[in-house]
């Protein structure tokens, strides 16, 4: 059984880090490492669905299920938060009663994703909003994309007062932010 593309110095055994793209030899998908901890690995596919693997299991089968392609990055990084903002979007621009409470059920998820308590929910005042508790846009910040703002989120830097709780070394700590990307995000958050 011999593959053209086969690489054993590329495709064996090693260690599962964020941003690696895997192929599954089972399916034929790409899968890319969204997470990883002492215990888990957690992989998203093509099609957005995630799965939760024990991290030695999921390592054990290196270089026999999963085999790393390198040079590949399939657009499976925008997940469900950048799905729900989406789906509000269609919502809000449909006519009719049905779109509209679509709407409002969608942007009530985002803001307990986000952080944020509902709108008429919280210390009473319905008409007090904090700024600090509104969405930080990150794909307003130059030399963030779409891709890293995906990253970011998933990593819990949803609103301002996350971006502005964070350590540099939190935020360095997501894939795809280097020193240029988060001076960027740091004077964008100024603004705010």
């Amino acid at each position: 059984m011999s593959e053209a593309n086969f690489a054993p110095t590329e495709t064996t055994r090693t260690d599962a880090q964020i941003g690696t793209v895997f192929e599954d030899q089972r399916s034929g998908d790409l899968r890319k490492v969204i997470y990883v901890d002492d215990h888990v690995v957690l992989v998203r596919d093509e099609t957005g669905s995630t799965t939760l693997t024990p991290r030695d299991t999921f390592e054990s089968q290196l270089g026999n299920r999963y085999r790393v392609r390198r040079g590949v990055d399939p657009a499976v990084d925008a997940g469900q938060y950048d799905r729900l903002r989406d789906a509000l979007a269609e919502y809000e621009a449909a006519e009719g009663r049905k779109a509209a409470h679509k709407a409002e059920a969608l942007d009530e998820a985002l803001d307990l994703v986000a952080g944020r308590a509902p709108e008429g929910e919280g210390d009473g005042d319905a008409e007090s909003d904090d700024d600090g508790d509104e969405e930080f846009p990150l794909e307003d910040v130059p030399g963030i994309g779409p891709e890293t703002a995906g990253k970011l989120r998933m990593q819990g830097f949803v609103t301002v007062s996350d971006v502005h709780g964070a350590s540099d070394d939190d935020l360095l700590g997501v894939s795809g932010v280097g020193p240029s990307a988060l001076e960027n995000v740091r004077e964008f958050a100024e603004e705010f």
